[in-house]
């Protein structure tokens, strides 16, 4: 399901509204890279700003996944529910969840499923040649 072409779409997307340095580290040769490679000797830092991106598209991607699978049980995938009697709160929402109604706000009854999405870029992209993925 997840795979290379995805990834693809995913750095496409993401580079028309973000700074390719936004999505990728940049070696002190001036390369963009989705993860330092082992035996990289420059200087590194940690790259916080995809997670926001990467997150968002993932939530998406696996609620279209599953929206076929809620349908069939005549519920709604919803992305950043909120529930604060079980500490869904706009602070910390759910990524995702199978309710009984399509709102963000739902009552504990009417939550199914709460899905935590924890998902990467999986290969090591380079972003080179005018917005090109090699």
């Amino acid at each position: 399901m997840w795979n290379k072409d995805e990834e693809v779409k995913f750095f496409a997307e993401s580079l028309n509204i973000a700074a390719p340095e936004k999505l990728f580290y940049v070696t002190d040769g001036g390369r963009y890279i989705a993860y330092w490679p082992k035996e990289y000797k420059g200087k590194k830092d940690t790259l916080q700003s995809r997670n926001a991106f990467i997150g968002s598209y993932t939530e998406k991607w696996v609620k279209e996944i599953l929206s076929p699978v809620a349908e069939k049980i005549n519920a709604f995938p919803v992305l950043k529910v909120k529930c604060p009697d079980i500490g869904l709160t706009s602070d910390s929402p759910a990524d995702l969840a199978i309710c009984r109604t399509s709102e963000k706000y739902q009552r504990s009854e009417d939550i199914l499923l709460i899905i935590e999405v924890k998902m990467s870029v999986v290969w090591n992209w380079e972003y080179a040649n005018y917005c090109k993925l090699s």
